[in-house]
């Protein structure tokens, strides 16, 4: 029996069955072979259970594992990074797709190619909830270029990355606290390029759809707060002076929205108040 050399991660959580189905198929039909799909059913409350026994009974690749309770995301990727056993680890989302076919063979071959890499992604495709196609994001290249701009924020997303298990053992695994809220993930790859090269293979896409479940506005000042803050923890390693402009126009713009929108609702609320309510002439 040959060994398993990549682990791929997909966490789910109460999400549509047809785009959960799309999305596991672009893993099985990759031809490269040599994984195990691991998916966690984050203690959904709908029946997406029974679409992933299905899948199970018809690829013994799949390993399947139910939350007994919601542990949310960090807590479960650190859990998949457990369980995990490979020399490779993956990850696709429950909402996106693998759209080549080669993508993981390229990323392995890139990997054992080059030793002194410990990460490799690819660039996005951003589609919207109807497959509609909004945006390409092509990542920059090389791992030089990616350390001149890597704190003017996060990237890379999670169903583009590949990286090897080892990383676990030097940095260990996700933060899980108030101060990496909404970019846990970024923390992550920045202490992965305090010691180890990435690269990018931009001519390799995965589709990244923009769903109602991204992070709302109030939210996204939290993200965008925090992640300056670890832009600020970790400049000492990627020495980036002009970091700090790009992240106070992003607050600001961020705040700006938000401050709109509360105007916005109290506008809205106000006015059905006084009309409806209060019987006014407006």
């Amino acid at each position: 029996m040959k060994t398993i050399l990549v682990s791929i991660i997909l966490p789910t959580y109460n999400w549509n069955h047809n785009w959960l189905s799309i999305a596991i198929d672009s893993v099985l039909n990759q031809t490269f072979n040599n994984f195990e799909l691991i998916i966690i059913n984050d203690a959904s409350t709908n029946n997406i259970e029974k679409t992933i026994l299905e899948y199970k009974k018809k690829d013994n690749r799949i390993i399947y594992i139910k939350n007994e309770q919601n542990l949310r995301l960090t807590k479960t990727l650190n859990k998949w990074i457990d369980l995990s056993k490979w020399k490779y680890i993956a990850r696709i989302d429950d909402d996106d797709i693998w759209c080549d076919n080669n993508k993981l063979q390229k990323q392995v071959d890139f990997m054992n190619k080059n030793p002194d890499y410990w990460l490799c992604w690819t660039s996005s495709i951003f589609i919207d909830m109807n497959w509609k196609e909004i945006s390409n994001f092509i990542s920059i290249e090389s791992d030089k270029k990616i350390r001149k701009k890597i704190l003017n924020g996060n990237q890379f997303l999670h169903s583009n990355i590949i990286f090897r298990k080892n990383i676990i053992f030097s940095i260990w695994k996700y933060i899980d606290n108030n101060n990496t809220k909404y970019c846990e993930d970024y923390e992550f790859w920045l202490r992965i390029w305090t010691k180890y090269k990435i690269n990018n293979l931009n001519n390799i896409f995965t589709k990244i759809r923009i769903s109602e479940n991204w992070i709302s506005i109030s939210n996204k000042f939290k993200q965008t707060y925090n992640a300056f803050r670890l832009a600020i923890k970790y400049n000492e390693y990627y020495n980036w002076k002009l970091f700090y402009l790009i992240w106070i126009y992003r607050l600001s713009i961020i705040t700006i929205s938000y401050l709109l929108k509360k105007i916005w609702i109290y506008n809205n609320i106000s006015y059905f108040w006084r009309k409806y309510f209060l019987k006014q002439k407006i």
